[in-house]
């Protein structure tokens, strides 16, 4: 009894904390995203770019920066990501610091000032870019949200008038259709795109890539809504 009681209460108590146990989880997904966004450019630098990454990595950052519908609150939000990973740590002011031939042993910087010459050096940089890039991503795919909010509410309302026609019409029950389908967006287009969109190194036109997925976000939302319990 009292084990069952000690649940109740751990189950209550995160229940309540839920808005912190999100933001938790989304900072972390976040940071791994944004680890795994700097490891590709790193690879992409010296395979695709071997001649001169930085050059491909500043080409590909205006790619994005010209993608984009407000360029000023995508370059916000790349300082802002190149703040949480450069700024606050004191590794770009180091890195400035030795450009300028002056010694410096601000926070992390100081034990990475090794990485501030030679080869580690382009790789710092291109991390650099690397970073800002996953901002100007995170951005654009933020500026995304009201189109998929809008094609869900269409295809959600489109699908409980089928739903409502299927149960006065005794229309057939197909739980599979309904799990599939939530299934399909759960695990595999929503994610799978938020992934490709933020991690892959190469140039992804916005529209070429988001209304092929609106298409099938929209079919999804319509077959989880038309076939949602038939009986309530």
């Amino acid at each position: 009894m009292a084990a069952k009681t000690r649940d109740g209460n751990a189950d209550g108590v995160k229940s309540f904390f839920w808005v912190v146990d999100l933001a938790i989880h989304a900072a972390l997904w976040l940071l791994l995203a944004s680890i795994l966004a700097v490891l590709a450019d790193l690879a992409a630098a010296h395979s695709l770019w071997r001649d001169d990454p930085l050059s491909g990595m500043q080409e590909l950052l205006r790619y994005y920066l010209n993608e984009t519908t407000d360029p000023g609150l995508a370059e916000r939000a790349a300082d802002s990501a190149y703040w949480c990973w450069f700024g606050w740590t004191g590794i770009d002011a180091s890195a400035r610091a030795s450009e300028a031939g002056v010694l410096t042993s601000q926070a992390l910087g100081s034990f990475l000032r090794p990485a501030f010459s030679g080869a580690t050096r382009e790789a710092l940089v291109v991390a650099m870019y690397g970073v800002k890039l996953f901002g100007v991503r995170i951005a654009m795919l933020m500026m995304t949200v009201p189109q998929f909010v809008l094609a869900i509410a269409v295809a959600l309302a489109d699908g409980l008038v089928a739903r409502h026609v299927r149960r006065s019409q005794g229309g057939h029950e197909s739980a599979t259709r309904y799990h599939h389908a939530k299934h399909l967006l759960t695990f595999g287009v929503v994610p799978l795109t938020a992934i490709v969109w933020l991690l892959a190194p190469i140039r992804l036109p916005i529209l070429l890539l988001f209304w092929p997925v609106s298409m099938m976000i929209v079919v999804g939302i319509w077959n989880m809504a038309k076939y949602f319990k038939k009986y309530a």
